[in-house]
């Protein structure tokens, strides 16, 4: 003889035990409501303590997440409580990557930003450093300058004697 189908009555008592949850939340002031599913610490809905509630076994636990119409009873009420489904891993793991990729991205623009800054940095002391030579050359050149303007002086004021 065929067992008979187990999901009915497990269904019953999940609308039973979820309209209960329901009812205590719409009870609480909606300015300071709190989920009445109970929670892991990852803020989604514990499959396990919901099993447990509705007396479950635990070969049974695994139809809360196997059948649809289950699951899709678990997080009806879920979103309704603004908190994470059943299921909603998958989700975040996705949303999980597209966080890495973009910290992956912001990490190597920082590390091209770094290098060009580090470049800027070299080229600015080089530049610098041409800077100080180029004055140095430029006073020379000023110091030269002015002794040749005293020996035209010199020799336009007929002081200038060579040594020739």
């Amino acid at each position: 003889m065929a067992r008979p189908p187990v999901i009915p009555g497990i269904k019953a008592r999940l609308e039973l035990w979820l309209d209960q949850c329901e009812s205590a939340y719409l009870a609480q002031p909606e300015d300071i409501r709190q989920p009445t599913l109970p929670l892991c610490p990852d803020g989604k809905v514990n499959v396990r303590a919901v099993a447990q509630a509705i007396q479950l076994k635990s070969t049974q636990e695994k139809y809360l997440y196997e059948r649809e119409e289950l699951t899709q009873l678990i997080n009806c009420i879920a979103e309704g409580q603004g908190i994470l489904t059943i299921g909603s891993r998958a989700t975040q793991t996705e949303a999980d990557k597209q966080v890495k990729q973009k910290v992956t991205l912001y990490a190597k623009n920082a590390q091209e930003a770094a290098r060009a800054a580090t470049e800027a940095i070299a080229a600015q002391q080089e530049l610098l450093d041409r800077i100080r030579v180029l004055s140095a050359e430029l006073a020379a050149s000023e110091a030269e300058v002015a002794r040749l303007r005293a020996r035209l002086q010199a020799v336009e004021n007929g002081v200038w004697v060579s040594m020739k």
